[in-house]
């Protein structure tokens, strides 16, 4: 599940909408779905659910699956992701716990944590931090140097990170935002195989498959986010940003891209938008389309 893809389309969605005085989890009861697509024809595709409980929290799900082909061994992935989490929200604050799960088949299983808390000091102002932990396994192959055969090889992540993130109201239409995350991971690499060889077909270090369609998937250093949102009128919105992520194991993925949320009545936001990114593979451009449907 690509989480910018769906966070963003929730901002956008929020700043069509009036609700001044209404409780704060008001803007939780939503559908959310997004589906994205590049010229390498990795894809992903998204939806969530979130539902209000009493006037301050809310609770949520979504499940998710993407595809993708490694440049070097060409294999093909498939992972599927399910998700829950929980959050409580009150007049400046709120603060969420989101856990989910990525698996394809027996060569991938990733679980994630992740935790936020936001503050709004002043009006117009939002402030916020971040946790992350991810523990994952891989199994794949080593691609022995000579003729022999392919050995089973597997692969473990572990780590975690932390971030902060704001956004500033800087005019009635125009906000900016931003955000930061510092990550670190350790992997171990298991096979009994006692010869040279080039490790191919494990997917949890996929330098040679990173695009901005799966970057949730792959384990970053770093990450930095910058963008800005402004309202052209009471029915759209424009959104822009960029990225920055240093990959754990090498190598950089830049991206960037505009979208508009469009207000389509009756509690619909349609939310396309075109981007480019490049990493590892090269540039390489891409689609999006988003709705959201809240009640």
């Amino acid at each position: 599940m690509n989480k910018p893809t769906l966070a963003v389309a929730a901002l956008l969605m929020a700043g069509l909408a009036h609700a001044e005085d209404a409780a704060p989890n008001a803007d939780k009861r939503a559908v959310n779905v997004a589906v994205q697509r590049d010229g390498q024809r990795n894809q992903s595709a998204a939806a969530a659910l979130s539902l209000p409980v009493g006037q301050h929290a809310w609770v949520q799900a979504g499940v998710g699956q993407s595809r993708s082909r490694d440049a070097a061994s060409g294999n093909r992935y498939k992972p599927g992701q399910v998700s829950v989490g929980a959050g409580v929200a009150g007049k400046a604050w709120q603060a969420s716990l989101n856990a989910s799960q990525r698996r394809d088949g027996d060569a991938l299983r990733q679980t994630d944590w992740a935790a936020a808390a936001d503050w709004r000091p002043v009006g117009g102002v939002n402030v916020g931090v971040d946790a992350v932990k991810r523990h994952a396994k891989a199994r794949g192959t080593l691609a022995a140097s000579g003729a022999g055969v392919a050995t089973p090889v597997e692969q473990r992540l572990r780590g975690h990170g932390v971030g902060v993130h704001g956004a500033v109201a800087v005019t009635p239409r125009l906000s900016v935002y931003g955000a930061t995350m510092h990550n670190r991971y350790t992997t171990t690499t298991q096979t009994t195989s006692s010869n040279g060889g080039l490790l191919a077909g494990v997917p949890l270090l996929q330098q040679n498959r990173v695009t901005a369609i799966n970057r949730d998937e792959a384990a970053l250093d770093r990450s930095h986010q910058l963008g800005a949102t402004y309202r052209v009128s009471e029915q759209v919105a424009l959104n822009g940003e960029v990225m920055q992520d240093r990959l754990h194991d090498g190598g950089t993925l830049r991206s960037a891209q505009v979208k508009a949320a469009i207000h389509a009545g009756a509690g619909w936001t349609l939310t396309p938008g075109i981007g480019r990114s490049r990493g590892p593979q090269g540039g390489v451009n891409y689609g999006l389309l988003g709705a959201s449907y809240a009640w």
